[in-house]
């Protein structure tokens, strides 16, 4: 039986009060970042405080890199062999770093997020527009997700394109030091998020079908 908008939307909401708790490292990028950034203004001075913003979201998103950086090359190795998953795992990990290190530009740094919204997010409105999962599948390999697959596409599309907003909205309404702020608890917030998304999917109905 499929639910209604409103039913939906109390089930997502609910969803939050049961969520298990995050993992620790989550928090570990958002330290790097909350901390660095305060020492590097006051060490470099106050008329370096773009110079301090990037030296501590480099930082932080080379943590943030590092830690995810294992399971990125395990999603890639089921679509490509290991040589290109190593290779393309590497590309993307080490391109983002050198073009902020280039750019030297707080800027650029806020819409490298927003680059990154748009590329998961393309990826998976591909899939749905040829109606296929294999992305999905990637996510969430086990056997008794494959059933909620479509659906889990479709929902990723929502999840990256909302974020999108989101982040683009904030980069014109608050300051850069506040964005920063946002950035370092985007981890948590993010899986909080997916993960009701990912419980509100496994309950839209009861037999598991795309709706």
């Amino acid at each position: 039986m499929h639910r209604q908008p409103l039913d939906l939307i109390r089930l997502f909401l609910s969803l939050f009060q049961d969520l298990p708790p995050m993992a620790r490292t989550l928090y570990i990028p958002g330290a790097v970042v909350l901390l660095g950034y305060p020492v590097l203004s006051v060490v470099l001075g106050p008329h370096h405080e773009g110079e301090a913003f990037v030296t501590a979201f480099l930082a932080a998103l080379a943590v943030r890199v590092a830690m995810g950086f294992e399971g990125m090359v395990r999603r890639l190795l089921t679509r490509f062999s290991a040589p290109g998953a190593s290779a393309l795992a590497f590309g993307f990990a080490i391109a983002p770093l050198v073009v902020l290190m280039l750019a030297d530009d707080p800027i650029w740094c806020q819409r490298l997020q927003s680059a990154f919204y748009v590329v998961i997010g393309c990826v998976f409105l591909l899939d749905v527009l040829k109606g296929r999962c294999a992305t999905a599948a990637s996510f969430w390999p086990d056997e008794d997700m494959r059933g909620y697959l479509p659906n889990l596409t479709r929902m990723m599309v929502v999840y990256n394109f909302s974020f999108l907003v989101l982040n683009e909205t904030l980069i014109q309404t608050v300051s850069a030091s506040n964005w920063l702020l946002y950035w370092a608890m985007l981890p948590v917030l993010g899986q909080m998020v997916l993960r009701a998304m990912v419980l509100t999917v496994i309950n839209l109905d009861d037999d598991g079908q795309p709706v």
